[in-house]
C-alpha cells in the first residue's frame, strides 16, 4: 500500500546557493525551479527533492506513494488512520495527511487517472493552502465569521497572541460555532491560514515592539527554538511554546510576557 518515498521536500535559507549546489556539485537533475521553490529528480529516476524557502512551510516533509488516497480515505477506519482532511488534488493525482494508530504523522500522494483534470494545480509538496500540513482540525473554519471578528480589532495578527485583543477574537469566533468551539490554538491556525491564503484583510504593522535583549539572551532564545525557529506561525497556544517561554524565563532577571517572548520569536525567524 506504501509504494516507496514519492518525494523529501525540504526547508533551505538560500534556494539559489541550495539549487547550484544540489545541481552543480551533487549533480541531481533539476526538474523545475519557481520562485521559492525547486525539484530534482534522484538517482533512482522517480524520487523527488523539493527545496523550498518559504519560513513559514515545515522543516522537513517525507510524501509516501501510494495506489489511491481517495480509495484509502474511504477505508480509513479499517485501515485505522486518521485523516486531517479529505483529500485533495495536486497536479498528478491526490493527497492526504494522515495519522496512524500510533500517532505518527503520514503524508500520502498518489498519481490517479483521472489527475489531468487537474493538471494546473502546482503540486509542490506542501498541504494546499495551510501552513498547518499534519495537525488535525476539530471544526471546520468559518472564514467570515472569523475575518469580520478580526476586522474588529484592527490589530494585524502577529500582533495578537497572548493579548486581551486575542481573547476578544477567539470568543467572538467561538459565539459562531453550535456544536464543538474550536481551541485557541484552532483559532490562530485558522487566522493563519486565512492570511497565508490572501483572505486577511491587511491592517498595516503591528503596533507593539519585542523588547531589547542583550546578545546573549537572543542566543539563548534561538537555542530554545532549535528547528522550531523556522515554524514559529505553529507555536503559539502550544505546550512547546510555554514551555520554551519558561525556560527563557528563567534566564532572565525579570520575566517576559508571553506576548512580548511570542514578539521576539516572529522577529528571530523572519
Amino acid at each position: 500500500m506504501l509504494r516507496k518515498i514519492d518525494r523529501r521536500v525540504v526547508r533551505v535559507d538560500s534556494l539559489e546557493s541550495a539549487v547550484r549546489y544540489y545541481r552543480d556539485v551533487l549533480k541531481l537533475k533539476l526538474l523545475r525551479q519557481e520562485r521559492a521553490l525547486a525539484s530534482f529528480l534522484l538517482g533512482d529516476g522517480g524520487t523527488e527533492l523539493v527545496l523550498h524557502s518559504n519560513p513559514d512551510a515545515p522543516f522537513d516533509e517525507v510524501y509516501y506513494l501510494v495506489d489511491d488516497v481517495r480509495a484509502m480515505y474511504q477505508r480509513r477506519v479499517e485501515l485505522k488512520l486518521k485523516f486531517s482532511a479529505p483529500p485533495s488534488a495536486v497536479a498528478r493525482g491526490y493527497r492526504a495527511t494522515v495519522k496512524d494508530p500510533f500517532g505518527n504523522v503520514l503524508l500520502l500522494v498518489d498519481r490517479a487517472s483521472d489527475a489531468s483534470a487537474h493538471g494546473d494545480v502546482v503540486e509542490d509538496g506542501r498541504a494546499p493552502g495551510t501552513l498547518f500540513s499534519g495537525v488535525e482540525e476539530r471544526v471546520s473554519p468559518r472564514r467570515d465569521a472569523l475575518i469580520a471578528a478580526y476586522l474588529q480589532l484592527q490589530r494585524t495578527a502577529d500582533d495578537l497572541p497572548y493579548t486581551p485583543h486575542f481573547e476578544t477574537l477567539h470568543q467572538v469566533y467561538c459565539s459562531a460555532f453550535s456544536g464543538v468551539k474550536p481551541t485557541k490554538q484552532e483559532t490562530w491556525r485558522h487566522l493563519l491560514n486565512l492570511r497565508k491564503g490572501g483572505k486577511l484583510p491587511k491592517l498595516g504593522e503591528a503596533k507593539s515592539n519585542p523588547p531589547e535583549i542583550d546578545d546573549a539572551a537572543r542566543q539563548s532564545l534561538v537555542g530554545l527554538l532549535g528547528k522550531d525557529i523556522g515554524k514559529r506561525d505553529r507555536l503559539p497556544y502550544t505546550s512547546r511554546f510555554d514551555a520554551i517561554a519558561e525556560a527563557f524565563n528563567s534566564t532572565l532577571p525579570r520575566p517576559v510576557a508571553p506576548h512580548l517572548i511570542w514578539r521576539l520569536i516572529a522577529t528571530l525567524a523572519k
